[in-house]
């Protein structure tokens, strides 16, 4: 009998152990839902592991991909990347094959520079029915606009980006989204390579930064809260482009 607790919402199963200190999320089906509880998940690492089953995202990705595609895909040097950076994110929107190198390249830049959410909070997915990819990306700090044709000055509060290629494509631009931002507050989505967007801001320019940070530390009294990820749009392909572009009048 399994010394996990369980519990099912949807198609995602959350994993609980007394002695852990955070709880662990995987996709299942009908097939699987037996099996992923009959075990008991431990901590190995940053990871989760049952001898009879393996690495929980492993598992994962065995069931959703097929052994055959998860065992060609390792023999040409891939491994399973957590997209979030979470090992105990098991959801399939969560996991990718990229190549090893890449997968430290990515635990070096973008997985890093992702942390710091107090300004900035920036998530990557993968809709495994679509086979798209989305960026999305809530700015706490609202980012300057460097888009072609502005009449005026605008800042940007939230954008999703869909994408229809390589994850390292995909992560290419993550990159240069985090290292503009980092450089100079900005966001330039003309020079990413998504196939559909959704962006909302406002018309003006953003306080400066050190009056933002002394407000979210909190000494005046108010509570402040920030997003750490958003939610991708569900269901998003070309059939229902958005192209949704708009500044709100403050």
């Amino acid at each position: 009998m399994s010394k996990n607790k369980f519990e099912i919402n949807g198609d995602i199963i959350t994993i609980k152990h007394p002695e852990w200190d955070f709880l662990a999320h995987a996709s299942v089906r009908d097939d699987y839902i037996d099996e992923i509880q009959s075990v008991t998940w431990s901590k190995n690492g940053e990871y989760l592991y049952n001898k009879k089953l393996g690495y929980l995202h492993i598992y994962i990705m065995k069931k959703w991909y097929g052994e055959e595609k998860y065992f060609q895909m390792s023999q040409a040097g891939y491994v399973v990347d957590h997209m979030d950076n979470n090992g105990h994110n098991c959801c399939i929107n969560n996991l990718f094959f990229l190549t090893s190198d890449e997968n430290k390249a990515k635990g070096l830049t973008v997985d890093k520079m992702i942390r710091k959410r107090t300004h900035m909070a920036l998530s990557l997915y993968k809709d495994f029915e679509t086979g798209y990819f989305q960026i999305t990306i809530v700015f706490n700090y609202p980012a300057i606009a460097k888009i072609e044709g502005l009449e005026r000055p605008a800042k940007i509060d939230l954008a999703y980006l869909l994408y229809d290629c390589e994850y390292e494509l995909v992560l290419n631009d993550a990159r240069k989204i985090l290292y503009d931002y980092k450089r100079d507050y900005t966001f330039e989505p003309e020079r990413l390579h998504d196939i559909d967007f959704h962006i909302e801001g406002a018309y003006g320019t953003p306080c400066p930064i050190e009056s933002y940070d002394r407000y979210i530390e909190g000494n005046h009294g108010h509570t402040v809260f920030y997003f750490y990820k958003r939610a991708p749009i569900p269901n998003w392909t070309l059939s229902n482009k958005r192209e949704f572009f708009h500044l709100r009048e403050i």
